[in-house]
């Protein structure tokens, strides 16, 4: 095995940087080991892992969050962006470096368990912290969508955030005021919502989180979409009704996410919309 450049993680992060991340960091591959599931580590997927390198980006901009279309909101995500900064970041790894690499896709193992939590690895990497919706939040991008790759390379770690991203500080103000935050009151769970939360000394605590109910409006237009309608269509017995079934707005938008645009997996992100640490603190005009 060669010998790590001294400056090799240095080097791997200006790399990443320029392919079009506007993070990266490094976690340590043990330190999955106290959070992740048996087999979601990253030592099971690659054997001998030591590290874990993360990227964020490609993130929704400001005016997607005030678009005025829902469809086109539903479209605002550019999550293979970013996995194609990984893919380069695994290349260059074993290339250049001479350890084994392995990309992490944004698929899962089995149901809706993935490889690996995209969300814990940029934790452990110092890039963001979960918010009170639950997605990690960076603190001066907001919200992002992640890319990791695992390696045998002993790179240099970088540590978690010691402070939160979330509750941001409108948050905070809101909260004393009214002992809500925008996104439990967008989306709350005692009123056939997702969220339940609150803050205790100023950081923010998830009481509640009805993933079945947040899983069925997150991906409507998806692969569990496509094969209600499907089972609908074939049910239905008449003609008319199965051709209005098949050839309507719902089938087509749906047959559109998996085919082909995998940015309109999910179509809803009410709780992020609102969320003032989501959008970065910088004010728009």
């Amino acid at each position: 095995m060669t010998e790590l450049p001294a400056n090799a993680t240095k080097r791997l992060k200006t790399m990443a940087i320029s392919a079009g991340a506007a993070v990266v960091g490094v976690a340590d591959a043990a330190a999955f080991d106290a959070h992740a599931p048996a087999r979601h580590r990253p030592a099971d997927l690659l054997p001998g892992a030591r590290t874990v390198v993360v990227v964020g980006g490609a993130q929704p901009r400001a005016g997607d969050w005030v678009a005025t279309s829902p469809w086109l909101l539903s479209t605002m995500g550019t999550t293979e962006r970013i996995q194609g900064v990984g893919r380069r970041l695994a290349q260059s790894i074993e290339s250049e470096l001479g350890y084994y690499a392995l990309y992490v896709p944004p698929g899962t193992a089995s149901g809706d368990t993935p490889f690996l939590s995209l969300m814990l690895a940029a934790e452990l990497a110092g890039l963001g912290s979960r918010s009170l919706a639950g997605p990690i939040l960076n603190r001066e991008h907001g919200f992002m969508y992640w890319s990791a790759v695992i390696t045998t390379a002993p790179l240099e770690v970088d540590g978690p955030e010691t402070a939160p991203a979330c509750p941001a500080p409108p948050c905070r103000e809101m909260w004393e005021r009214e002992h809500t935050t925008p996104c439990l009151r967008v989306c709350p769970l005692h009123e056939g919502g997702c969220l339940a939360g609150r803050l205790e000394d100023g950081r923010a605590v998830r009481t509640g989180y009805d993933a079945a109910r947040c899983n069925t409006r997150v991906h409507t237009h998806w692969v569990g979409g496509f094969q209600k309608v499907l089972e609908e269509t074939l049910n239905e017995p008449d003609r008319e009704k199965r051709k209005m079934l098949v050839y309507g707005d719902f089938m087509t938008r749906t047959l559109w996410a998996i085919t082909y645009s995998s940015t309109n997996i999910a179509q809803c992100f009410e709780c992020m919309r609102v969320c003032p640490a989501a959008h970065g603190l910088k004010e728009m005009r």
